[in-house]
């Protein structure tokens, strides 16, 4: 199963966690060479924080992180609106029912053969999450070949400008529509079929 966790549960759960931000370190530092902060071992910024909300899937044996999504709110700091305003043409969605999907990460451990069914049960997480909470839309930035991807998943998906080139990578903005009708029609290569997610109660955070 895939839980649903915040910072608050870091300190229960540090080698998940630690796990987490040295796979993210791998993948868009080491092979995707994206000039994020990092430490050397871990990627990490200012977005994850007390109002971030974490979707991962651990291995049940090592208690390793095989996969995780960070989902932002967007009535405050988040990466669309602070760093990617260029590529939205309109008014930015954002909202108590939008969330901003960031550092979608299947970890390097998990063999191919495994890949998509990580990818897939991060999707159907999401969703999950988004019905659970209120979501009516999400909110992405992502490079190019993963936004060809979203476009076939069957999910209500808008671009919310044309792709432009940043750092040497080809990226855009979009924009998924969440309803109960979303599980429906996310079509075979992205679906799977169980329910997925395990939601943890959490006192809200508090903001100054």
């Amino acid at each position: 199963m895939i839980q649903h966790l915040t910072r608050s549960d870091r300190a229960a759960n540090a080698h998940l966690f630690r796990t987490m931000h040295e796979d993210r370190k791998q993948v868009f530092v080491d092979t995707l060479n994206w000039d994020i902060p990092h430490d050397g071992v871990q990627e990490a910024d200012q977005y994850d924080n007390d109002l971030a909300d974490y979707l991962i899937l651990r291995d049940v044996a090592s208690g390793d992180h095989l996969g995780s999504v960070r989902l932002l709110p967007t009535t405050g700091s988040h990466m669309l609106a602070d760093v990617f305003p260029f590529l939205c043409e309109g008014t930015l969605p954002r909202g108590p029912s939008v969330r901003e999907i960031t550092r979608l990460v299947v970890s390097p451990s998990v063999p191919v053969r495994d890949r998509l069914m990580v990818r897939n049960m991060l999707g159907r997480a999401m969703i999950e999450f988004g019905l659970e909470m209120g979501v009516t839309k999400y909110t992405a930035v992502c490079d190019f070949g993963f936004l060809t991807q979203l476009l076939s998943s069957g999910w209500h998906i808008k671009p919310l400008g044309m792709p432009q080139i940043v750092a040497g990578s080809l990226i855009g903005a979009l924009q998924i529509r969440l309803d109960r009708h979303s599980l429906a029609l996310t079509n075979e290569a992205w679906r799977h079929d169980m329910p997925v997610l395990r939601m943890i109660e959490h006192a809200p955070a508090l903001v100054a």
